[in-house]
């Protein structure tokens, strides 16, 4: 069983793959996480909707429905999520009946790896039979903080492999492309910024905005001031992955200028490199950028992402993009998670070079 405070919509490749390892699986989610804009979109007979409530100023989460279900199951994994109370409460009675549970999530709390909250993820871990975590990287590092402890790596991901691979377009790549919500935190303020002070504009390159948020209309009107809203497509949210495939054949590049998280993967996982700022809290995902792809300008520098877009006009003939998207197909699919979440169930250890890193001989398809 898992026991979730969200499932968002670009985990249902994942689980239905999961699923299909473990016919018996149930998913158990809330609706909404502590943050609004993320919420739940899986469905499937597997799939049961649970009641989150946001407490203390949403900062603490409490769900109801089904915890007793949880506690019993021969196996739960719960988030490692200190600010979940039911997580907790799981993981407390389940550890002292005897029963296994793992824990899912990012081994460091966003602000790093000397963030306070990092201390109570570790007493939850500790709590657990093992660790699922979302990157490679950060395996080891969790192997050190409790070397007795199991690790498992559910990378991740989006797509299955067959999604995944460069989006060879017929219409030619004219656009700057950002994927993703619009709130404060992906600071898309400054692509419109960036993107009115390039040269991009007068050369007719448009700017996509896919996604939504509170943002949303301020951003309308920031293009408008700076000259350029006839330039800049907002199309709301896009989630098939045919009609981003696409969109990203399209594109010259993606920007993340805020901190970057899944749009690292979709991005290189389609064949497109992505730009993003430098010393932004960055999801786990950014080791991808050891594979190439991946280009930085100065953190919160709108004339540096600016020239740093037209410096992407002048190197487009030199990407790469069936080598930026093979290492997303060989490790970040959805079917390369669903196997960690698998070995994780089945107790198998994790299979993993010198690198940390799995051989590519454990990769699925």
């Amino acid at each position: 069983m898992l026991y979730l405070a969200v499932a968002p919509w670009y985990r249902q490749a994942c689980l239905d793959a999961l699923h299909e390892r473990h016919p018996s699986l149930r998913v158990f989610t809330g609706d909404r996480a502590l943050d609004p804009t993320v919420r739940s979109g899986v469905d499937g007979l597997y799939v049961r909707r649970v009641t989150n409530m946001a407490l203390l100023g949403r900062r603490v989460l409490v769900q109801v429905g089904s915890v007793g279900a949880a506690v019993a199951a021969a196996q739960t994994i719960v988030d490692l999520n200190p600010r979940s109370i039911t997580a907790w409460t799981i993981l407390a009675v389940r550890r002292a009946s005897g029963r296994r549970t793992l824990v899912w999530g990012h081994l460091h709390a966003r602000a790093g790896a000397h963030a306070r909250s990092n201390a109570l993820r570790r007493m939850m871990r500790r709590l657990a039979a093992g660790t699922v975590l979302y990157s490679y990287d950060s395996a080891a590092d969790a192997r050190r903080e409790l070397p007795s402890q199991p690790v498992w790596v559910a990378p991740n991901s989006l797509y299955l492999r067959s999604q995944l691979g460069p989006a060879q377009g017929s219409k030619p790549q004219r656009s700057v492309l950002y994927v993703g919500r619009l709130v404060p935190e992906k600071r898309v303020d400054l692509l419109v910024e960036g993107f009115a002070l390039s040269s991009l504009p007068d050369a007719r390159y448009r700017l996509v905005v896919v996604g939504e948020g509170p943002e949303a209309e301020r951003l309308r009107v920031l293009a408008a001031e700076r000259g350029v809203a006839a330039s800049v497509e907002f199309l709301g949210s896009v989630h098939d992955a045919g009609e981003l495939r696409r969109l990203y054949a399209q594109a010259l590049c993606s920007v993340s200028p805020g901190y970057a998280g899944l749009a690292v993967t979709q991005s290189l996982g389609f064949g497109v490199p992505i730009v993003v700022g430098s010393g932004e809290p960055h999801a786990p995902e950014i080791e991808l950028d050891r594979f190439g792809g991946v280009r930085y300008f100065a953190r919160g520098d709108a004339t540096a992402l600016a020239r740093l877009l037209e410096s992407m006009v002048r190197r487009s003939a030199d990407v790469d993009a069936q080598r930026l998207a093979h290492p997303v197909k060989e490790w970040f699919s959805a079917e390369a998670m669903a196997r960690g979440l698998s070995d994780a169930l089945l107790d198998r250890p994790m299979r993993v070079g010198k690198d940390g890193w799995p051989d590519a001989a454990t990769s699925d398809g």
